[in-house]
């Protein structure tokens, strides 16, 4: 979903992590991390999901659906 709203948005990911670091007051935030979290390695906590919501203009509510849904996907996979 980040990568989709992203590119609709016409942001790189560099750009994404700017904006990020201006929302989360986190100055050291990058593009890699960008990518964890679009490739589905990294699941954003509660306070990045609101900057994330903001910078993409995307509801917080299907953000919060989505994180969830991917941390039960991530847990139920690892109990096999």
């Amino acid at each position: 979903m980040i990568t989709r709203r992203r590119h609709q948005l016409g942001l790189t990911q560099g750009d994404l992590a700017d904006h990020l670091c201006a929302k989360s007051g986190r100055p050291t935030f990058t593009r890699h991390e960008i990518s964890r979290y679009e490739r589905g390695l990294r699941i954003p906590t509660a306070p990045l999901l609101t900057a994330i919501a903001d910078s993409l203009d995307l509801p917080m509510a299907v953000l919060r659906r989505t994180a969830a849904a991917d941390r039960k996907r991530r847990h139920a996979g690892s109990r096999h």
